[in-house]
């Protein structure tokens, strides 16, 4: 009966010192500053992807070593864009909700395609003003940066149908 106790007090001491790790290893872990964790755990990978494609384009531009007058320029046409597509972009989310919960109807929906196209619009005319402020160089370099994307793009996709098809 004593061993028995002694064996169940030192798994619990134990799983209690596991535990205290645990916690804090979590609540020590380093974050960037201004950075902060969401509670919710399981909608990681989507995170990450946003931060991946923000870093991405942010590469871009350092790769094409803007001046400090462009970028200037550029933080404005996207700082003007953002601001003036939030409306938009706050009712196209609204009718999102709605299709989730069900209840859109044929002229929301309509209206949904309608945001999403002006949206998409938008997003072209701010391609096109960020393009106005890039010296020639910099353009050839921007399409040349295209171009190796998109044929890692297309590899990548190979590569997927291949083993796509050989599994089947």
């Amino acid at each position: 009966m004593f061993k028995k106790l002694t064996v169940l007090t030192g798994t619990a001491a134990l799983l209690l010192a596991m535990f205290a790790i645990v916690n804090a290893q979590e609540t020590q872990s380093p974050t960037a500053p201004g950075v902060q964790r969401s509670e919710k755990r399981g909608n990681r990978g989507h995170r990450k992807m946003g931060r991946g494609a923000r870093h991405g384009r942010l590469g871009a531009i350092r790769q094409l070593n803007l001046s400090d007058a462009q970028k200037q320029q550029a933080q404005a046409i996207m700082r003007a864009n953002f601001e003036s597509n939030k409306a938009a972009r706050e009712e196209l989310q609204q009718l999102l909700q709605k299709r989730r919960a069900g209840t859109l109807s044929e002229t929301e929906q309509a209206r949904a395609r309608d945001l999403r196209k002006q949206l998409h619009e938008s997003r072209k005319n701010a391609r096109t003003q960020m393009a106005g402020l890039l010296t020639d160089e910099q353009k050839t370099k921007l399409e040349e940066m295209r171009k190796n994307r998109r044929d890692r793009h297309e590899r990548r996709d190979r590569f997927g149908k291949r083993q796509m098809n050989k599994s089947i």
